[in-house]
């Protein structure tokens, strides 16, 4: 499918959750993101629950923090006394700290579709398609790049230490996982030097030139997208309108 078609659902979806922003379209934004990046995609349920935990845990110690507030007297549902002051937890704070979870959540749902169906080259390509500037997606080929790299490095040496039974206690633990740190601080630099060093003997002039072509959209991709986004702004209007 082509990455435009892709990228375009996923972030007019994005925009349909800021717009509506109720809890009721975020809820069902997630559950059709995950269904076309399960189901759609071919990536295992699990696999994606386990990507979403890392942002849920995130953004639910967030949601907690919104839903706190501070008061001169007892109020609210909860309420705690420190130094003085109130802590306190009305329903109106929980009402938007759900929300805020809810939408953040299908904020991230929205973003892991564009992630897990379209490969880097076809997000590059389509950024430079879209006149991007190149420093945009130079960093990003990079930054991609070396998180293998540095996560490769990072996996070896563990391996390394826990054949010399460097985790043999709490206190070797710890010794060893900052010396894994510090050891793969160095070797990033030793490693970026080596391939600055490469590209510049393959003639490297600071531009990286993106090739090969992406796939275009044909006409019954096109037809789908845009009977997805009258659904989708049909649903906008709609919860707005029953919301008031």
């Amino acid at each position: 499918m082509s990455p435009a078609i892709k990228a375009g659902l996923a972030v007019s979806t994005l925009l349909g959750v800021l717009v509506a922003s109720q809890n009721v379209f975020s809820v069902a934004v997630f559950a059709l993101m995950t269904a076309l990046c399960t189901a759609g995609s071919g990536l295992p349920l699990r696999q994606y629950r386990k990507m979403c935990a890392i942002p849920f845990w995130f953004l639910l110690a967030g949601a907690a923090v919104v839903a706190v507030g501070f008061s001169e007297a007892p109020a609210g549902l909860w309420h705690v006394r420190i130094f003085g002051v109130y802590l306190v937890v009305t329903l109106d704070s929980l009402r938007r700290a759900l929300e805020l979870f809810l939408r953040s959540m299908a904020g991230v749902s929205c973003l892991y579709f564009l992630c897990v169906t379209t490969p880097v080259n076809d997000l590059l390509g389509l950024l430079n398609r879209m006149h991007a500037p190149k420093l945009l997606t130079e960093l990003m080929m990079m930054i991609y790049r070396f998180i293998f790299l540095l996560a490769g490095l990072a996996g070896q040496m563990a391996v390394a230490q826990k054949a010399r039974l460097g985790n043999a206690g709490y206190r070797a633990s710890l010794r060893s996982v900052s010396m894994l740190a510090s050891s793969v601080f160095v070797c990033a630099f030793q490693k970026s030097a080596a391939i600055y060093d490469a590209m510049e003997s393959r003639g490297y002039d600071g531009n990286f030139d993106f090739t090969g072509e992406l796939n275009r959209s044909t006409g019954r991709q096109r037809l789908i997208f845009a009977a997805y986004e009258v659904l989708l702004i049909g649903a906008v209007v709609a919860v707005k309108w029953i919301a008031g």
